[in-house]
């Protein structure tokens, strides 16, 4: 009985942990679903030597195929921009004229001009279409055709008021496009497997840029001021990537079934 009550007391505070844990990185917007990948993730690596560069994709597609992400072919369209560069606010400000619709304005053009101004050593833009819960892509044009009255809680951008259930979301946010920039004169004492896993993390869920996961082990604490900065994905951070992608994502509890997911795996190690 001792150690039954040991145990349960164990598992108690490992799910408390993880409550935490997981609500101090993730994204959630008002009646909108978790963003991830639901269709194929073709990252590409830019301003590193090939060597680096197949060893980041190397990487990613090896945490990638663990976590169950959707994975292109070695021939698809680039949609995670990786790029490193020693000049970024340079970068993104050109880059943003050039392509002006890989940045969404989804969040807000406050959002697009937080990234450009970013102090962060790695930087991150999140674009996200709306797909209704079967897959299909929503098409809100086609919806103001038929007579629908659009409001900005019926639109591209946002799942709110799309019609669903007290459990289930009529749709689902999946990632487009990722854009990542790292500056590379603040990541020279990384090493090479650190930078692989951290872009890594923050490419295959979005990541609150400010998350501080506490005593948690994470890779996201990678430059937090300390001795011992993280060597790589922690069993926590694998744990939340298998969650996010083994879970339903049209699920109002799916956030709940990432954690008991991630307790299962946790303990069972």
């Amino acid at each position: 009985m001792d150690t039954v009550t040991v145990e349960a007391a164990r598992k108690r505070d490992l799910q408390r942990e993880i409550s935490h844990f997981v609500s101090s990185f993730d994204v959630t917007y008002l009646h909108d679903s978790l963003e991830r990948w639901n269709t194929p993730v073709c990252p590409l690596v830019a301003g590193m030597s090939s060597e680096a560069g197949e060893f980041i994709l190397a990487r990613l597609s090896k945490i990638a195929r663990e976590a169950h992400a959707p994975l292109g072919d070695e021939h698809c369209r680039p949609n995670l921009y990786i790029v490193v560069t020693s000049d970024p606010d340079l970068l993104v400000e050109k880059w943003i004229k050039r392509d002006r619709a890989l940045f969404s304005t989804c969040d807000g053009f406050g959002y697009i001009r937080e990234f450009l101004h970013s102090r962060r050593p790695i930087r991150v833009l999140y674009n996200a279409r709306l797909h209704s819960s079967d897959g299909g892509e929503r098409d809100v044009g086609a919806l103001a055709v038929a007579g629908w009255s659009l409001s900005m809680s019926l639109s591209s951008c946002t799942g709110a008021g799309v019609a669903g259930s007290r459990l289930s979301y009529g749709a689902v946010k999946a990632l487009s496009s990722v854009v990542i920039v790292v500056d590379s004169s603040r990541i020279m004492l990384l090493n090479m497997g650190q930078l692989a896993d951290y872009v890594s993390m923050i490419g295959l869920a979005q990541i609150r840029p400010d998350a501080n996961t506490g005593s948690a082990p994470s890779i996201l604490a990678l430059f937090r001021e300390s001795g011992s900065p993280p060597q790589e994905l922690s069993l926590w951070d694998r744990s939340f990537l298998e969650g996010l992608y083994s879970t339903d994502q049209s699920s109002v509890l799916q956030e709940s079934a990432i954690k008991a997911r991630m307790v299962e795996l946790i303990i069972g190690r």
